[in-house]
């Protein structure tokens, strides 16, 4: 989401669309859309390469991403997520094999020399089912690049097993095929993110930064009760530089980036999903983060405010205002583009506006991501997510 996730639960849900041409010769796969998105008036052409692919000698059977009743949970291989349990570092860094599913979500907000601005997404993705009584994982991950009149993107998915992907330690790597995102000996930061496509890439030099325990301190419920919750740490603060290449063009940039981090285990309802993300810098000591869940007719609401001194404050729903403006359709589905966001108590009244309306990433479960801009009582910038049901 950045934030709830966001996307791994729904691939969950999706796995058994994943059929697989790839049983022990290939141990990966490119859902690849080198996509270039001139901008919200102009007409978009897709190049899509569709590969699908095999686990082992069986299909990955599709996952009911719910809550569960308790006889299920007790049964169920995997993992729950509980209040209480402290977050261990650098360990949580690293995969969780006892949890079903779980990400690393990089975004940057970026500008060139010229003071052109850039967005970037970085995102890989595990997710485990039971196959024959075993468990069995796959990675998918997406990549993509805006500017204020382009936009590219792309997604690969390999097999855990024969080493196309993978997080380990000493040094410290994320990778799927070639992309990679590389820290130091045992955390992602301060590091490195690699992506390289035909159409677009960057390679990204990423400084260290604090990570911040959302919800209770790190258990992050994702409805009222707290039946389904993940574990949930950010690091908003985040100095970037390096190149963006599109379109075989490469330039120089700095800015600002975000990483966020959960593992879960089916943590929640699939039927008439949706939610509403931002993390947003409101400047260079201050970042905001918010996301509204909707699932089965219940929203739930976080927002946080993390300072650069090392401390965070989660803020209750009733000191939060987010009001949709403007909407843009994508395959039939209404996005709300403008946003005005309110929070009194902290002197907070904010519009958040895309670089580019077409950040629409029209993957295997699509949705809209991209950078934003954020004018009104602050000037800065942020990244937003927006998916599914309203």
């Amino acid at each position: 989401m950045k934030s709830i996730s966001r996307l791994s639960w729904i691939y969950l849900c999706n796995i058994k669309k994943i059929k697989c041409l790839w049983k022990t010769v290939c141990g990966s796969f490119r859902l690849q859309y080198l996509a270039r998105a001139r901008s919200a008036t102009n007409a978009i052409s897709w190049v899509v390469m569709v590969t699908v692919v095999w686990f082992g000698d069986g299909l990955i059977e599709s996952v009911a991403v719910a809550a569960q009743p308790s006889s299920e949970v007790a049964a169920s291989p995997f993992s729950r997520v509980l209040p209480g349990q402290p977050l261990k570092f650098p360990e949580d860094h690293l995969l969780h094999p006892d949890f079903q599913s779980e990400w690393w979500y990089v975004t940057a907000n970026l500008q060139d020399e010229q003071g052109r601005d850039y967005g970037v997404q970085f995102t890989l993705f595990a997710a485990a089912d039971l196959t024959g009584g075993v468990k069995q994982r796959i990675f998918f991950a997406h990549a993509a690049l805006s500017s204020a009149t382009d936009f590219f993107f792309a997604e690969r998915y390999a097999r855990a097993d024969m080493g196309h992907a993978g997080v380990q330690a000493n040094p410290w790597l994320a990778f799927i095929d070639n992309w990679r995102m590389e820290g130091g000996a045992v955390a992602p930061l301060p590091g490195r993110i690699v992506v390289e496509e035909e159409s677009f890439g960057y390679q990204l030099m990423t400084s260290d930064a604090d990570y911040f325990l959302q919800g209770d301190e790190g258990f992050s419920k994702k409805n009222e009760s707290g039946s389904m919750a993940s574990y949930y740490y950010s690091a908003p603060f985040i100095e970037v530089n390096g190149t963006v290449t599109m379109a075989g063009e490469t330039r120089t940039v700095s800015g600002r980036a975000w990483l966020d981090r959960e593992w879960s285990t089916r943590v929640i309802r699939a039927e008439d999903l949706g939610w509403d993300w931002f993390a947003l810098r409101l400047n260079d000591q201050t970042a905001l983060m918010l996301y509204r869940l909707r699932s089965h007719g219940e929203q739930h609401f976080y927002s946080s405010i993390m300072s650069a001194n090392g401390t965070i404050e989660v803020l209750g729903a009733s000191e939060v205002m987010l009001e949709a403006g403007q909407s843009q359709s994508f395959e039939g589905r209404d996005y709300v583009l403008d946003w005005r966001i309110r929070i009194p108590s902290r002197n907070i009244d904010i519009h958040t506006r895309p670089i580019n309306d077409s950040q629409f990433l029209r993957t295997r479960i699509s949705y809209w991501e991209g950078a934003v801009k954020i004018s009104g009582s602050h000037e800065s910038v942020g990244y937003m997510e927006l998916f599914g049901a309203r």
